[in-house]
This record gives structure tokens, C-alpha cells and sequence, in this order.
């Protein structure tokens, strides 16, 4: 992919951050260099329980803000059943296959 506008983000966190913290300062960042088709890759998060829900449901009121057009990669079926059972998180946009992100060819 050569994809100038498109960024990758983990599920990670430096240790004295929370994990939102961790997952608005990436997007910032990246939104800063330019970047605004910002991808998060679930399986890079160590569980999808209540810390992760929360994160995400705080990345996406900071990316609409921010007007980033935010994807989230999961391969795991349970991750995609998990986030899409929450109403919070109804508008996040989920794919299983990196083809299927925003302006990638």
C-alpha cells in the first residue's frame, strides 16, 4: 500500500497512559503528519472487555472531532460480534480484510 493518508494504530498504550490516552494521542499524532484514513488494528489489543470498549468509544468522538476517517481491522470473529453488539460503538466501522480499507488499492 502507498497510501500517504493512511495510518495504522495498536492497541497500546506507554505504561503511564490509559489506554485511550494512549489511543488519542496516536490518532493525534498521525492527524498532525497529514494522515486522516486512520486504521486500528484490534488484534493488537490484549482483550476487548470494558477498558478497550471505553478507549474506543473515546478514539471515536476524538476522531470525529478531529474529522479522521477511522476503520477498525478484527480478524477474530468474537472481536467483531463484541464491538457490534455495543450501541455505543454502532457507527465504527469494521472490516476483516486490509482490502477493504479506505483508499487503499
Amino acid at each position: 500500500m502507498a497510501q500517504r493518508n493512511l495510518a495504522f494504530i495498536t492497541g497500546h498504550a506507554p505504561g503511564h497512559q490509559s489506554l485511550e490516552a494512549g489511543l488519542i494521542a496516536q490518532v493525534e499524532r498521525f492527524v498532525s503528519l497529514g494522515r486522516r484514513n486512520v486504521v486500528v488494528v484490534m488484534d493488537t489489543f490484549p482483550a476487548v472487555g470494558e477498558t478497550t470498549i471505553g478507549a474506543l468509544h473515546g478514539l471515536l468522538h476524538r476522531a470525529a472531532e478531529l474529522e479522521v476517517q477511522l476503520t477498525c481491522v478484527a480478524l477474530d470473529e468474537r472481536t467483531v460480534t463484541a464491538i457490534r453488539a455495543l450501541p455505543m460503538l454502532e457507527s465504527l466501522r469494521i472490516i476483516r480484510h486490509v482490502d477493504q480499507i479506505p483508499g487503499a488499492a
